[in-house]
Formats: C-alpha cells, sequence, structure tokens
C-alpha cells in the first residue's frame, strides 16, 4: 500500500515503478501542479482514496485507470469543499468499467446529484455481460435521504455513525 501526505512539489510518476501498486491514498487534495496521469499507467490500481478537494479535470485523468475498482473521494471533515459534479462523476464511473464502488464524502446536493446520474447514466454491462451494479457509500445522515432514491444500477449503503 503507497501513502502519499505531501505532494505539493512532488510528482507521481515514480509510482509507475510500481508496478504491483494496488492502492493509493492521496491526503489533502491534489495541487494543481500534481498530474494524475501517470496513475494511468500503474496497471494493477485497484483502490485509490482521493481525499480534500476532487476537481472534474481530477475525475477525468482518473477515466485512464480501467482496472480501478473501488474509489473515495472527498473531505470527511470538510464535505462543502469537495469540487466534483455529478456529470464528472458519471464520466468516471462508465469509463472504469471494473468500478463496483463509490464511497463520497461530499454535500447531500452532490450526494443527491451523484446518485441520479448515476441511475439515468447508461454503465453498461459488468465483466461477466450482466447488468453492472455500483454500490454508492455515503455518510449516514446521506443515507436516510438517498437510499429510498436509489434504483437501477445503483445501490445506496451506508457508512459511519
Amino acid at each position: 500500500m503507497a501513502y502519499c501526505h505531501d505532494l505539493t512539489t512532488g510528482s507521481l510518476e515514480p509510482l509507475t515503478r510500481c508496478p504491483e501498486l494496488e492502492s493509493l491514498t492521496l491526503s489533502g487534495g491534489v495541487p494543481d501542479a500534481v498530474s494524475l496521469e501517470p496513475l494511468t499507467r500503474c496497471p494493477e490500481l485497484r483502490y485509490l482514496t482521493l481525499s480534500g478537494g476532487v476537481p472534474d479535470a481530477v475525475l477525468d485523468i482518473l477515466s485512464g485507470c480501467p482496472e480501478l475498482r473501488y474509489l473515495i473521494l472527498g473531505d470527511l471533515q470538510r464535505p462543502a469543499e469537495t469540487a466534483f459534479t455529478a456529470a464528472a462523476v458519471t464520466r468516471l464511473v462508465k469509463s472504469c468499467q471494473e468500478l463496483w464502488c463509490l464511497r463520497l464524502h461530499c454535500t447531500a446536493d452532490t450526494g443527491r446529484a451523484v446518485l441520479t446520474a448515476l441511475k439515468e447514466a447508461d454503465l453498461g454491462p459488468d465483466s461477466d455481460g450482466q447488468p453492472r451494479i455500483i454500490k454508492l457509500i455515503v455518510p449516514g445522515e446521506l443515507y436516510d435521504q438517498l437510499k429510498s432514491q436509489e434504483g437501477d444500477g445503483v445501490r445506496v449503503l451506508k457508512w459511519g455513525k
């Protein structure tokens, strides 16, 4: 497991020399000076956590990570600072066909928008050719609002208190 806590002046390029890299946590947001493009060249990357602000441009780059299975987005302590949109999340989910679990730290409005967008999107089949189902994991207070709105292709699950 790799942890990068300070990327203010660093590069993710060295991670491409770790072909067995499966899990990565980037804390505190992704500075503009750091490109996530090297992650698209990590063939075994399955689990990714991006805490802090996560703009749409970051999610668009991650669309090139086809083996990604589990993604945690946002800031648990400051969910309002999470900058991604439902459209960017949907593009990412559609392009990463192995992604089955999405855990969000975001505002209620963003959570509702992501759920609605995922339900309306054609997510394509899973690797076995079956209808694809995304597990959307949200905080307890958001779960209470969203559970009744889950639908085809999206299951809402609760985490936390």
